[in-house]
């Protein structure tokens, strides 16, 4: 295992996360019935809040980096270490993004890409001086993707950050931080739900952790991942030389998301290795105990398997992966989504709105 995958690792484990390895397939064993109402218990009461919890935290750290990097205390590389734990704890938390992070739009607010350019600098030149001045700052000049531009520019130049960027890199960091410390109180009032008492939004909220978990696989593979390349092959940039525009700048920050991402699917998705499945109302119920609770076992084994060749291609990668080998992890991918649209979703009941379209 690379450096950079233990590095995540322990990341993920520190956001809640648990990082699984490849590993040989094991008896299905059988699995109690769980109810929407245990498995919504599951995942807004013991696997969210505490994600959303660590995502604030790391948002607070960043806002105080920031400033300190602007103070002349910290280097750039500490400013930038900072930026990606926080990238990874908002990717935990908002892969699938269900509940609040659906709500409140928080992937357009603090997470939207590509940057452009253009309106960064016209919003910089406008320079704002506090958080209700940046309410009036386009998505595209602001958030995670705006800081990592920032931050590269000032690498480049070699020179301290000038005062008028670095108060606004302030202002965006403050901006994702107040955006964490909403989620968190959302994520808590929902905490204490009672999906016993209402079961209509029970089923509701069923069905759309079961469709955004498919959105949030093919939001990694196609958005984040192939559809990039694709761009960049057929529009001719990779003749002229042109980096692939994925959405980090950085390769090692791309590696890092995308891990994250996944990461967090995977706990949703599958049991821990060798771990039996929980109790009922306990914690988390991933997607294969589900299916083990619903007497499903055999496809319990094959969703296993086909998440852990996920997994395995993604503990290969580096961030000097070439095209071919990123986009063989894609291909596995797509094998997950074709197995959750054919047989997952229709045994656990639940009736699918999302198609591949949806990540164009």
């Amino acid at each position: 295992m690379t450096q950079l995958f233990r590095a995540l690792s322990a990341a993920a484990l520190a956001c809640g996360l648990s990082v699984a390895t490849a590993q040989v397939p094991a008896p299905v064993v059988a699995a109690p019935y769980y109810s929407a109402e245990q498995a919504m218990q599951g995942l807004y009461t013991h696997h969210l809040p505490p994600l959303a919890r660590a995502f604030r935290a790391e948002a607070d750290r960043l806002v105080a980096t920031t400033s300190q990097h602007c103070q002349g205390k910290i280097p750039l590389a500490e400013l930038r270490a900072q930026w990606q734990r926080t990238l990874v704890s908002w990717a935990a938390l908002s892969t699938p993004a269900v509940g609040p992070v659906v709500t409140r739009r928080s992937q357009r607010q603090i997470d939207f890409w590509p940057t452009r350019p253009d309106l960064l600098r016209r919003s910089l030149e406008k320079a704002p001086t506090t958080l209700a001045d940046m309410d009036r700052v386009g998505t595209p000049a602001k958030g995670f993707p705006a800081i990592e531009v920032l931050m590269n520019q000032w690498a480049a130049s070699r020179q301290p950050a000038p005062a008028a960027a670095c108060r606004y890199a302030e202002l965006v960091s403050q901006g994702i931080a107040a955006e964490a410390g909403e989620l968190q109180k959302e994520f808590s009032i929902w905490s204490s739900k009672d999906w016993d008492d209402e079961p209509e939004d029970t089923k509701a909220a069923l069905v759309e952790w079961v469709n955004q978990w498919l959105a949030g696989l093919e939001r990694l593979r196609w958005a984040h991942i192939e559809k990039p390349i694709t761009s960049h092959q057929t529009t001719g940039n990779a003749v002229k030389g042109a980096p692939v525009p994925f959405a980090r700048q950085e390769r090692e920050s791309g590696l890092n998301d995308w891990r994250s991402q996944w990461q967090s699917l995977l706990a949703q998705g599958r049991l821990p290795p060798g771990a039996p499945p929980p109790a009922a109302g306990g914690a988390l119920v991933p997607m294969e105990a589900l299916l083990m609770g619903r007497g499903q076992l055999a496809l319990a084994q094959k969703w296993g398997q086909a998440l852990d060749q996920v997994t395995a291609g993604m503990e290969k990668l580096s961030p000097r992966s070439s095209e071919r080998e990123l986009l063989a992890v894609t291909k596995s991918m797509k094998s997950v989504t074709v197995l959750f649209q054919n047989e997952v979703a229709a045994a656990l009941d639940v009736p699918l709105g999302f198609s591949d379209a949806d990540g164009d």
